[in-house]
């Protein structure tokens, strides 16, 4: 899917300890640029791992939850910026995609190094969205969504009762990514994180408690 394909260029400078979010997610921000504009054709970039069927005529739908597990949302105007980055990037590709994206930012305990990103798109937001997620099966989508950030070793994990498919790959820069699709929904998780196993946690604790 195109929706959260990305292209080159991405910036890899320098990030702070102090910035808002690790490389992973910065370089997840330039490849969102490129969400919706192709002709909907997966990006099978990481292979061909076998992943479970979603539910037949099942349509869920993404609710950003405010917390999930040790994490909570932030408000403030450092993500704020963040947000307004990742859709002023899509709106230059596909406004209708970036007025129907859900985005946050969440931090672990109050740890300004524990950071994630959040981006989620739903069929049941937008024909338009509905048919791209439709138009490839999840494993397709979800490898298009890893193509947008520098990443290494992705491998699939359990996708809980949802179904679908959770990839997962450590970040090249540090941090990991990871990205979950079903048929219906299709979301993206990056940021800081000691390995993919457990960014794979984490993002599945976010599903779980986002998706209806």
């Amino acid at each position: 899917m195109a929706a959260f394909r990305g292209g080159g260029g991405q910036s890899r400078g320098q990030v702070g300890p102090t910035s808002l979010l690790p490389i992973a997610v910065f370089a997840l921000m330039a490849g969102v640029a490129g969400c919706g504009s192709s002709s909907g054709t997966g990006m099978a970039a990481y292979g061909t791992t076998s992943s479970p069927s979603p539910p037949a005529g099942v349509q869920r739908t993404i609710k950003i939850p405010d917390s999930f597990g040790d994490y909570t949302r932030m408000t403030g105007a450092d993500a704020q910026g963040v947000i307004e980055a990742i859709r002023k990037a899509q709106a230059q590709q596909n406004p209708v995609f970036a007025a129907k994206m859900k985005i946050a930012v969440y931090e672990r305990r109050g740890n300004a190094q524990q950071r994630i990103a959040f981006i989620g798109l739903a069929a049941g937001d937008h024909p338009t969205i509905a048919q791209e997620l439709r138009s490839n099966p999840p494993s397709a989508e979800v490898d298009s969504a890893l193509a947008a950030m520098p990443l290494t070793g992705p491998k699939d994990y359990p996708a809980g009762h949802l179904g679908g498919t959770l990839r997962c790959a450590a970040g090249s820069h540090g941090g990991a990514g990871c990205a979950w699709g079903d048929g219906s929904t299709v979301g993206v998780v990056a940021g800081s994180a000691p390995s993919a196993d457990e960014l794979a946690r984490t993002t599945l604790a976010l599903r779980n408690a986002a998706e209806r």
